[in-house]
């Protein structure tokens, strides 16, 4: 009786936290006049796919939407090349190579995960203000290419787990560090670089804050300043519109985590035992 309980709660739980994407969906494809209409109709009648025709044909604050969406797509990727290399990379280093003061070392980078983004940012923008790179995409994306320490303590944890007689045998084979890393270390931790991927990619993608702090032109936004600067235009507002680019938005996601959920799941519960 308690665990029917249990599983009523949680279902219940679910649909609560379902209804306000429902709602995005149904919105996105209601006229403009039955948006706010109460009782809520779920199922529109009829049908109407004007907000994606104004989303992706008609041009947001002068600019096309799916301007946006490649920007975000571009930014994404490099993100994610960055944190692939540095975050193995230097996990490499502090799990499987001995150095002087390596744990000491280790210690105090981890210590900087509890420094928040918005203590940093009036250094960084000066930072970038100076090197010429505000208004710029290589602003969003350079930070990762120097490492995430949730990446590295992540894939530092799966790597200790690696048994050392494998790289030794490697050693003695004549193989190298960089022939170890990429052909040893990196398979066994699959599971770990595509959880820590995931959750970079859902981070970038949703990430406002940086692009609104360091992009000036319009035609640079990512998605999620241009959702914004869409629904600031209040003398052209199109609440359908809106929920339908925000529909767009998370269709590169929800694929991605249909796809990669096996890997995902047991990188995040692998982590967590090996914590």
């Amino acid at each position: 009786m308690i665990k029917l309980l249990r599983i009523v709660i949680a279902y219940a739980i679910a649909a609560c936290m379902l209804l306000p994407f429902l709602w995005m969906v149904s919105t996105s494809f209601k006229n403009p006049a039955d948006v706010f209409e109460f009782p809520i109709k779920w199922i529109p009648d009829p049908i109407n796919f004007d907000g994606y025709r104004y989303v992706w044909q008609a041009s947001v604050i002068g600019v096309p939407f799916y301007l946006f969406y490649w920007n975000s797509l571009k930014v994404a990727f490099l993100v994610l090349a960055g944190t692939f290399f540095s975050c193995t990379l230097a996990a490499y280093a502090y799990a499987r190579i001995e150095f002087a003061g390596r744990g000491f070392i280790f210690m105090i980078l981890i210590a900087t995960m509890m420094i928040p983004f918005q203590v940093t940012m009036i250094p960084i923008f000066i930072m970038y203000k100076e090197l010429g790179l505000l208004d710029t995409h290589v602003a969003l994306w350079l930070p990762a290419c120097f490492g995430s320490m949730f990446g590295v303590f992540l894939l530092r944890q799966f790597m200790k787990s690696i048994p050392m007689e494998l790289s030794e045998a490697a050693v003695i084979d004549g193989a190298g560090h960089a022939r170890i890393y990429w052909s040893i270390v990196l398979p066994l931790i699959k599971p770990a670089v595509t959880a820590l991927l995931v959750l970079t990619l859902v981070s970038t993608w949703n990430n406002y804050e940086a692009p609104l702090l360091f992009l000036r032109s319009a035609e640079l936004y990512t998605i999620p300043v241009g959702l914004k600067a869409m629904a600031d235009d209040i003398y052209n507002i199109n609440y359908s519109g809106i929920m339908a680019g925000v529909v767009s938005s998370i269709v590169p996601i929800l694929l991605l985590f249909v796809f990669g959920q096996r890997y995902f799941v047991q990188g995040i519960t692998f982590s967590v035992t090996k914590g």
